[in-house]
């Protein structure tokens, strides 16, 4: 294990748009939107640096892994940090005056597990007058968040958002187009912010997450001014302990990296986390930290994103991060009900975690559902610089 860099961009290498978006007051409503690797989080999180002295602000993220990886990066800052969530339910039992005696009177209402029932909970702020106008809200990944959460927290005489989002990337069951978002904050299409510039992927990870690029109401963004080499690889495998050994190769020859492992279920996410942890071969380097998180864990995230290693998680939970390296195994990815949209969708926020290097992993006698969506053989993009037109091929595709 060696120690990588993981720390927020100084102030001076910002960008134009991103200085812009951190800038505004404290006070009202703001929507910026980017593509993976455009800064939203960087944005968000320096907006919690500049304020978070001098006002009361909460800073939600979507999920528990990106909340971990953001207080990282926040480093000493002591404002309010959570998933979106969280924040609700523990919100919603404070004004209920919750306690073991009243459990059941003051327990969230919900539609289903942990699925609050937002017209309900309105009702019952309504009810006990509660209020959050004082409290400034920072959002990232904004777009994963139903409507309702947002009227729910509205209903709190919450005037103050600033939200960071892609709609390309709702991967949940219930989420907020951009439309939808400017509609909640009240805003006309001119009001929103834009940041254009990826500076995380390569322009060949760019270009291949780009082929699964869905949204019909924007352009497709900018490819970076990135040349790499290292194209994306979509390695077919004949034994399982191939794919073991390449993985723990990639990390042996550098541990100062942090690689990424994404699979389609929990039954594989347990299975990669315990595997890879249990390699007996002697190696140059000591055993990388191989760390994972799952559901049940809620906050009690472990991951180091300081340090080299690996991580293995399922799709749901990467939204927002970024990995030196990423293997995607895309065995056992389903199309629920044929929704082969969201399934390029879920592709998009995968394959934009990479900022180096991207390989892909399939088994020679499994057919995927994701093979079926992959860019044909031979398949090119091609970029102008330096006023010559640059071909490259979008995956390469090697049998191991």
């Amino acid at each position: 294990m060696a120690k990588r860099i993981f720390e927020l961009p100084k102030e001076h290498e910002l960008t134009k748009d991103q200085r812009m978006a951190i800038r505004k007051p404290v006070d009202g409503q703001y929507l910026v939107v980017g593509a993976p690797g455009t800064g939203k989080s960087v944005v968000a999180l320096w907006r919690l640096r500049k304020y978070a002295s001098d006002n009361d602000i909460v800073f939600l993220s979507f999920n528990h892994v990106l909340n971990h990886a953001n207080k990282e990066l926040a480093g000493s800052n002591e404002a309010y940090m959570s998933t979106a969530i969280s924040w609700l339910y523990e919100f919603q039992w404070k004004a209920s005056g919750g306690s073991a005696a009243n459990y059941h009177e003051a327990k969230m209402p919900e539609e289903d597990n942990h699925k609050p029932d937002y017209p309900a909970l309105i009702e019952r702020f309504e009810a006990l007058n509660a209020n959050c106008s004082t409290t400034s809200f920072i959002i990232d990944e904004g777009q994963d968040l139903p409507q309702g959460w947002y009227e729910a927290v509205e209903s709190l005489n919450v005037e103050n958002f600033f939200i960071v989002a892609d709609q390309n990337q709702q991967i949940t069951e219930e989420n907020s187009s951009q439309d939808e978002l400017a509609d909640v904050l009240g805003l006309d299409k001119n009001e929103i912010i834009h940041l254009k510039e990826n500076w995380r992927n390569t322009t060949p990870i760019s270009a291949f997450a780009n082929y699964f690029y869905t949204d019909k109401s924007s352009p497709k963004p900018e490819l970076p001014n990135k040349p790499s080499a290292h194209v994306p690889i979509l390695y077919e495998y004949e034994k399982l302990e191939s794919v073991k050994e390449l993985i723990l190769s990639s990390y042996d020859n550098d541990p100062s990296k942090l690689i990424g492992l994404f699979v389609a279920n929990e039954t594989k996410r347990e299975h990669w986390a315990r595997d890879l942890k249990n390699d007996k071969k002697q190696r140059r380097e000591a055993p990388p930290v191989v760390s994972t998180y799952y559901y049940q864990q809620k906050g009690n995230v472990n991951i180091d994103f300081s340090q080299g290693g690996i991580v293995v998680l399922n799709d749901k939970s990467v939204k927002g991060i970024e990995f030196d390296e990423v293997f995607i195994i895309i065995d056992g990815f389903k199309a629920v009900g044929g929704d082969i949209e969201s399934l390029k969708k879920r592709m998009y926020v995968m394959a934009s975690r990479a900022r180096e290097r991207l390989f892909l992993v399939k088994s020679e006698v499994q057919n995927s559902v994701i093979e079926d969506i992959l860019p044909p053989e031979g398949e090119t993009f091609q970029i102008e610089r330096n006023n010559t037109i640059e071909e490259y091929e979008l995956l390469k595709r090697i049998k191991i």
